[in-house]
């Protein structure tokens, strides 16, 4: 089994949760033992020439257009309508026929979807859609400019790229059901929730031993409360930062500290302590007392959740931060706004006795077998 995987946008570093997605799904199928090859945009930092990673081939390409996001900004031009606006010329399409000859080409997003009528001949097209594009773009991500007329042309793109895929791949059955209102029913549907790495859970003696040198390197006495909240740039994750260093603090005391991982974080100068990009966050949450996801809007399943649980944290989350995540013995809290903050304390007291984690949620290793086997079906 040959795969190609198309991305739209850079992969690396795992900043977010749309490339943390897309590379594990994509590690997933290596491991189950198919041959994967990831086309993605080129960005300073990574390496010039295709490399292997976890048992993918990444080839990184370089088009004038992968700059457009940046300069249009998606709060005015959605990221997916800048990117559409490629020209499918030499450089796009002698990339795509570079792979004649796979079984199947994997579309990330649905900014590529005028690329999937184009596809290596014989080869399967699937659509992996992390979230209803449609939906995400109309819940307030969009602050300027022709709004409606975008959203629109983010609906025109995610319909042509339900309608073109063999295989269409959603976080949750409800982001199934909600592309089927919008755009008909799609030829075949997967539901593959977000996964974790989290591993099997250590002995309790190493999880404290973990737990108390984490906090030490990050300065928590014993009877501080570490509340983390992880995130990328996007405007509702900024705003969750925002919203918990102003209703956190008065709640929390002299003795709350609230840890920020991810570009959410930005450069601003509130109380919160802003770590940055963290590549293992293992040990930030063996430090933490609870984790949060105060989004006040979302779509698909948030991986933050899902992370969090899997490694035995207390979660406090909305009803948008907790989407997609059910049950879970009683570790996630869902609570609205106007009692998050009281929540917290509440589930923070419980945090600090916690025992060592266990996940409920699937591996990516298992969802990775989970794709390869549906690919094998559409394949054959």
């Amino acid at each position: 089994m040959r795969v190609l995987v198309v991305n739209p946008y850079p992969l690396f570093p795992l900043s977010h949760g749309g490339r943390v997605r897309s590379f594990r799904l994509a590690a997933g199928l290596a491991q189950s033992g198919a041959q994967v090859d990831v086309l993605f945009p080129w960005t300073p930092g990574q390496p010039w020439r295709p490399t292997r990673r976890a048992g993918v081939t990444l080839h990184p390409h370089r088009f004038a257009a992968n700059v457009l996001p940046a300069l249009l900004r998606d709060r005015v031009i959605p990221a997916p309508v800048a990117l559409a606006a490629q020209p499918y010329m030499l450089g796009p399409r002698r990339r795509l026929h570079a792979f004649d000859g796979y079984d199947v080409v994997q579309f990330e997003f649905c900014a590529t979807a005028r690329w999937m009528g184009r596809a290596p001949a014989g080869a399967r097209v699937v659509y992996s859609a992390h979230n209803v594009e449609a939906d995400f773009w109309s819940l307030g991500q969009l602050r300027r400019g022709p709004r409606h007329a975008m959203r629109r042309a983010v609906a025109a793109l995610e319909r042509r790229a339900v309608r073109a895929a063999d295989l269409v791949l959603v976080p949750t059955r409800a982001d199934a059901d909600r592309l089927t209102e919008l755009y008909g029913p799609p030829r075949r549907v997967a539901v593959l929730p977000q996964g974790h790495d989290a591993g099997e859970a250590p002995p309790p003696e190493a999880q404290e031993r973990l737990r108390a040198r984490e906090r030490a390197r990050l300065g928590l006495a014993a009877d501080d409360t570490a509340v983390v909240f992880i995130g990328g740039p996007a405007a509702h994750n900024r705003e969750a930062v925002a919203f918990l260093e102003r209703e956190l603090e008065p709640v929390l005391g002299a003795r709350g500290q609230l840890l920020v991982a991810g570009q959410c974080g930005g450069r601003g100068a509130g109380p919160a302590r802003r770590l940055g990009f963290v590549e293992d966050l293992r040990p930030l949450f063996a430090a933490a007392d609870v984790a949060v996801n105060p989004v006040s809007a979302g779509s698909g399943q948030s991986l933050k959740v899902v992370e969090y649980l899997a490694a035995g944290v207390p979660v406090v989350a909305t009803a948008a931060g907790a989407r997609g995540v059910e049950g879970q013995n009683g570790l996630l809290t869902v609570a609205d706004r106007a009692g998050f903050a009281a929540a917290v304390a509440a589930a923070a007291e419980r945090g600090r006795g916690r025992g060592p984690g266990s996940a409920a949620a699937p591996t990516w290793r298992q969802i990775g077998a989970r794709l390869y086997a549906e690919m094998v079906e559409i394949a054959a």
